[in-house]
């Protein structure tokens, strides 16, 4: 049995701004975002990890430091836990990609990509990250056979986890929060993937961030 745990990135200058970064233009993490993180860490710490694999962009390095030190392992980067591609949105502000375009962030969840109406702004679709998040899952499990690892990555990643978990169609995770630094536990066992755990966060958060 492995616990597969994904840990979104805490709060990022760019979350605080609603501008669109994916995975190429540096955004760092805010004071609070890591103060997330070393929460968010500490509640870890009640059960061994043995290994952190991280994002390569900025923001999940800096939250993949934090809980390097506080869990006292070093952590790897691994590109299928990149952001999303966002193509030619990197660098617009949210609200006015809403205003201009409609909400294009319910269509990227469809369950048809071929219908996915992002693709004329050369983004990613859900169906690409959810089949590397796939390959992941499946190589992981097998690499660290009943070890706890701990996977700091995104959004849309962990939302791609999630719905491989629950084995549910992309449009049905579109509502699903993932805060910063929460955390999402995954458990395999005989071949199975089950979701035992979802948002997990120091209680005070839920008071304000739900």
């Amino acid at each position: 049995m492995s616990l597969l745990i994904f840990m979104r990135h805490g709060q990022a200058y760019n979350n605080v701004k609603r501008l669109l970064v994916g995975r190429n233009l540096e955004s760092h993490l805010t004071d609070l975002g890591r103060e997330q993180v070393s929460q968010s860490s500490e509640l870890l710490k009640s059960i061994p990890i043995d290994k952190i694999y991280s994002s390569p962009v900025i923001r999940t390095v800096e939250t993949a430091e934090i809980a390097s030190k506080t869990l006292g392992l070093k952590f790897e980067l691994d590109e299928r836990l990149f952001e999303i591609e966002l193509g030619k949105l990197v660098g617009l502000y949210y609200d006015d990609v809403i205003s201009a375009h409609g909400d294009l962030f319910a269509k990227f969840y469809s369950d048809n990509d071929n219908e996915n109406s992002l693709l004329e702004f050369e983004v990613e679709s859900f169906g690409s990250v959810r089949e590397r998040i796939r390959h992941l899952i499946q190589e992981m499990v097998k690499k660290h056979k009943n070890q706890n690892i701990l996977f700091i990555s995104h959004l849309d990643p962990i939302k791609a986890a999630i719905s491989l978990a629950m084995n549910i169609k992309p449009s049905s995770v579109y509502s699903v929060q993932v805060p910063n630094a929460s955390i999402s536990v995954l458990k395999s066992y005989d071949d199975l993937l089950t979701l035992c755990g979802l948002n997990i966060l120091t209680m005070k958060r839920f008071l304000t961030e739900f």
